[in-house]
This record gives C-alpha cells, structure tokens and sequence, in this order.
C-alpha cells in the first residue's frame, strides 16, 4: 500500500482529513451542548454504547458494516432532535470519500470470482410461436417506460408534501422561538390583582449561550438553543417544567413579575424542573435581594 505523497521538499505530506472524523465531532459536540451521555442514548435506543463511541470517534474498525451503522446514526440523531434523513445523507457523504469504508464494505466481492457467463440458447420458432412471442417489444418497453414515470411520479408528489409537512412543522417551532422586543416592565401588582391573575406569565433571558427544552401545561412550547442577549415569554395555566437547561447559569427567570433564583451555576446541567403557584408563593413569602 503506498505511503503518502512528498511534497515539493520531498517531505511527506499527512493524509488528508476524513469527512467521517468531523461528522462524528459534530455529532459529540452536539449532544454536549444538550448536556445528553452517551449512555442515556445507549439505554433508549439499545445500541450498544460501544458502537455510539466508534461513530464520534470514526472507528470504522469497531462498527459494523455501513448498512447497520446508518440505522445508528438514525436513531443518534432522533434522539438529539436532529433532522434524521440529513444526518445519515451526510453520513454517506462522508462514508463515501472514505476508503476505508469501501474497501471494508467491499472485501468479500473483490476476493470471490466472477460467476462463468452464461450461454444462451438460440430461440428457434416451431409452428405457432406463444401470444408473448407475437407482441412488439416496442409495447413492451413503452409500457415498463410508462409504469416507471408513474411510480416515479408518485414518490415525488409523496416528498413534495413530506417536506412541506416539515417545513410547516419547523415555521411554527421558530415562530414559538422568535425573540420578542424587550416590553416596557409594567409597575408592581398589588395583593388583590396578583390574588386574581388566574395564570402564570414566565420571561426567559439568556445572558450566555444555552440549550433549553421548556414545556408549558404538558405541551412542548421550546426546544432550541438561546443566545446571549435573546428574550422569550410564554404563559402558562398551571405550572411551567424545564425538562432541560444545558446552561443553568446563563439564563435568567422571572415569573408574573418575581425574579426566580437560577437553578445552578455556570455550565451545569438542571433537568424536570418545575415553576408554579406554590413556588411562586414562595418566593413572594421569602424575597430574595436584587445583587
């Protein structure tokens, strides 16, 4: 197997930067961000840590055959909230330009020798020859070409309204993220007007970069990453449930107008935390100091 090229010093050149190294860096980059393990994907997609390992670390040794690592990939990236189908095109990409990957998944058609050819027999016509012989393979052709347009046809109408589904579905997500002016802070609520607020009115500020996953009643209101200096308001009937902060000490908390104590430092993860009516009472009972 030749070594790598010299150059023009007649110094060796470093072989050149595989696709599926940084396809794997970005995978592990972006479960850290949302603060996920690798066994916490391991347990609820039943792949084998292992193997979740050899995709960030592009140790094509460890996986098995491409077919099956793309299952993985699949599943990895559902489980981030990624677009599936562009991970695993971008998997092939990168699977593609790899030689490593090609001669592996090709060994045993390059070692195995070709099959002998075939002879056919020549057709002779005795008598009456059959009703598929007598029909004009220009029919035949046209036919298979017509079959072939209509299925082709159909899947692509399939795809059109597939991605307009997904497009439809990511339009609304955004607007749900969008970052709102900054309102003009309304005066303190009295005892008797904070006694009749019948719901729970919650403003996330981020100071520093951090991933959030915020539901509102039950329901999935946020799941995205907050910059520095974005803003968002969501309201609430009963309760509001952080099921995950990537960055507990970038994001500031106010509820119906109470400044909510941060759940953790700079750089940790918090999960299934919960903010309502009785912790709003609580933190009216027991102020806490503006710094």
């Amino acid at each position: 197997m030749p070594g790598p090229m010299p150059d023009q010093d007649g110094q060796p050149q470093p072989p050149p930067h595989s696709e599926l190294a940084s396809f794997g860096e970005e995978l592990r980059r972006e479960r850290e961000i949302r603060g996920i393990s690798l066994k916490e994907i391991a347990d609820a997609t039943k792949i084998s840590k292992r193997f979740l390992d050899a995709i960030e670390r592009n140790d094509h040794r460890t996986l098995p055959a491409p077919v099956f690592t793309r299952g993985f990939v699949r599943e990895y990236a559902k489980y981030l909230g990624l677009n599936a189908d562009e991970m695993v095109n971008r998997y092939n990409y990168a699977a593609a330009g790899d030689d490593r990957i090609e001669k592996s998944a090709h060994l045993e058609r390059l070692v195995a020798p070709p099959p002998p050819p075939v002879k056919e027999k020549p057709f002779r016509v005795s008598g009456i020859p059959p009703w598929y012989a007598r029909i004009d393979r220009n029919v035949i052709v046209t036919a298979v070409i017509i079959a072939a347009l209509a299925v082709l046809g159909y899947w692509a109408v399939r795809h059109k309204r597939e991605t307009a589904a997904r497009e439809e579905a990511q339009t609304v997500t955004m607007t749900h993220a969008a970052v709102k002016p900054a309102a003009p802070v309304p005066p303190p609520a009295t005892t008797s007007s904070a006694a009749a607020d019948q719901s729970l009115h919650l403003v996330i500020e981020a100071s520093a970069r951090s991933w959030i996953v915020l539901e509102a009643d039950g329901k999935t209101v946020f799941n995205d990453e907050m910059r520095k200096g974005e803003r968002a308001t969501y309201d609430a009937k009963d309760r509001f449930v952080f099921r995950t902060i990537g960055n507990a000490g970038g994001i500031a908390l106010t509820l119906n107008d109470v400044s909510i104590p941060p759940f953790g430092g700079d750089g940790d993860v918090r999960h299934d935390k919960v903010l309502d009516r009785e912790l709003l009472a609580r933190e009216r009972a027991e102020p806490h100091p503006t710094p």
